[in-house]
């Protein structure tokens, strides 16, 4: 069936003159003339029940569009015609395409004795009336509308109620016919409407961050230190993909722009200007140390949380590897342990103030055994420890691990520290420290405390 314009705008114009409030007077006073409606869930008054279909299906006689939940949009695909039959019950026809919204069974198979817990459930469709007809399937189109109180109703059709889901998105919701409940997902509003002059526009492909969409005002934001980065509905609407006819977010898009804030804030590996006890200026760029987003995670959470709500807030950036200070060119801070691998000395700072100084011996040189120069931190930590590899077990009071298995440990078997041991007698690769140095270092330091090495 389809319908024709002029009967459709004269039962407009009739329509007009009776309230909305004679919807739902009571269950014995429903509608009681033909009318154009937009259907909307109890839930969220935002949500109408929606045609997805792109446009007008005429190429199949036979075929069915999906209803769904979509956010409120002036189009056809979102009016219905009701119209009352003599038995008192009601027919829906979508004002976008003629086809009338079916429960899908018939009084034969609904299941009415079956209780709430039992039954099986169906969701509503739109077919065409000749092909109910010659399925005998025509009471699977024959609503009843009730009284819900408050102005709302419910629709039914042989036994099941109309139900919304609670996955309602911009993406979309869900539809069900089920047993009664009488729940608020089962409460319906039905308010007069008019013909729109968009007739076929596209809501499955509606873009939520465009100008006056439900997000169109969102902001994400982010502190890197004192700066802040925001994330805005105008950059999120680009990532918007209608591929396949289904409105989603491009990930791709999302990890571009995570990358460009990889490169602002990430430091990792990236070269830093350092200030040695010795007073000299160098450059250190080796070294796992520093801020590294974790690109991957933050893209999953950036799309997350810009399809969450509308509501405009702050997040926190996901890290692989973290830095102390997002000063600029500094992200050590002042409080780090400092290793001087060419004059063989260990200083440990913390909040700018020099707390222990003390000579060291490091990996054996032009060996490989030889400690490696780079920025580092503390990832492991215990007291007491056997330190084990090929051919030895050296006990020790206290281990700070921070490349692998290089780490800063006391030495209570070497007599002396400093000067050139470690160019004939040094270490695996290890910092030998005096054992009162490093039970120092090792009560004033943590988990992540930068440690850096240079020649």
């Amino acid at each position: 069936m389809k319908f024709s314009s002029i009967p459709l705008l004269a039962s407009l114009l009739c329509a007009s003159l009776l309230p909305c409030s004679a919807l739902a007077k009571s269950a014995s006073h429903t509608v009681t003339i033909p009318g154009i409606y937009e259907l909307s869930t109890a839930l969220d008054l935002d949500f109408l029940i929606d045609v997805r279909t792109c446009t007008q299906n005429t190429d199949t006689e036979n075929a069915e569009d999906t209803l769904q939940l979509f956010t409120t949009q002036d189009v056809n695909q979102q009016r219905f015609y009701i119209d009352q039959l003599s038995t008192g019950k009601y027919r829906i026809s979508s004002l976008n395409s003629g086809r009338y919204i079916s429960s899908g069974m018939s009084d034969a198979n609904s299941d009415t004795d079956a209780s709430p817990e039992t039954a099986s459930d169906a969701s509503p469709s739109l077919v065409d009336f000749d092909a109910a007809k010659s399925e005998n399937a025509v009471t699977s189109l024959n609503w009843a509308i009730q009284d819900a109180g408050d102005g709302y109703v419910y629709l039914s059709c042989n036994h099941r109620y109309l139900t919304a889901g609670d996955d309602r998105a911009y993406l979309g919701g869900s539809l069900s016919l089920e047993p009664f409940t009488g729940e608020t997902n089962q409460k319906w509003l039905l308010r007069r409407s008019r013909i729109s002059s968009r007739a076929n526009a596209d809501t499955d492909f509606f873009n939520p961050y465009e100008e006056d969409g439900k997000y169109a005002d969102l902001r994400l934001s982010m502190w890197f230190g004192t700066k802040k980065e925001t994330l805005t509905a105008k950059t999120l609407a680009s990532w918007v993909s209608t591929e396949n006819h289904e409105v989603s977010m491009n990930s791709d898009s999302c990890l571009a722009y995570v990358k460009t804030l990889a490169e602002k804030y990430d430091t990792q590996g990236h070269p830093r200007q350092f200030t040695t006890s010795g007073g000299s200026t160098i450059t250190l760029s080796k070294g796992d140390f520093g801020w590294k987003l974790d690109e991957e995670k933050m893209t999953q959470l950036l799309l997350s949380e810009a399809q969450a709500s509308d509501v405009s807030r702050f997040i926190t950036p996901v890290w692989s590897h973290k830095g102390v200070s997002f000063e600029a060119g500094n992200d050590i801070g002042d409080s780090y342990v400092e290793i001087d691998l060419t004059n063989q000395k260990v200083w440990l700072y913390k909040d700018g103030k020099k707390l222990a100084a003390t000579e060291c011996v490091t990996g054996t040189y032009g060996t490989d055994r030889q400690t490696p120069g780079g920025v580092y931190s503390i990832y492991y930590r215990q007291s007491p420890a056997v330190l084990r590899g090929p051919g030895y077990a050296s006990p020790v009071q206290y281990w700070m691990a921070f490349n692998g298995g290089i780490g800063l440990h006391d030495a209570n078997w070497r007599s002396t520290f400093g000067g050139d041991i470690y160019k004939t007698n040094g270490s695996h690769g290890c910092v030998n420290l005096p054992t009162e140095a490093a039970k120092k270092i090792y009560t004033e330091t943590y988990i992540g405390y930068p440690v850096v090495c240079y020649n």
